[in-house]
């Protein structure tokens, strides 16, 4: 799991996530999520610092998309405009065959974008 710091954020901006692969804990494989074997539902929210959600992106929506064995994110800035500058909590969820993991739990800092 990663902890602290997720990235600095334009609210007036495209923010596209570095792409994330899996690791198997037991022999250090890659795990491909793009695989028939997997049943995989992957969710990355903005939580304000009240844990009001203000933005959610789930492969249903098309904001997250698994791109080869691992995944990437992206909101556009019509997404991105409700946030005002500041700190928000931003976290990533994925179950694979009905087991859950948070494998992102941390910060955004949200900037004002020009």
């Amino acid at each position: 799991m990663f902890t602290g710091q997720v990235a600095t954020i334009s609210n007036k901006a495209t923010w596209l996530s570095e792409p994330y692969d899996l690791e198997d804990e037991e022999d250090g494989s890659t795990i491909d999520l793009s695989s028939n074997a997997y049943t995989v539902a992957i969710t990355v929210y903005i939580k304000d610092m009240d844990d009001c959600t203000r933005l959610t992106g789930t492969l249903d929506n098309g904001k997250v998309v698994i791109d080869g064995p691992g995944f990437h994110w992206q909101f556009e800035d019509t997404d991105l405009r409700c946030l005002c500058a500041g700190t928000y909590k931003c976290g990533v969820k994925i179950v694979i065959n009905g087991f859950i993991t948070d494998i992102i739990i941390g910060e955004i800092a949200v900037l004002e974008g020009n």
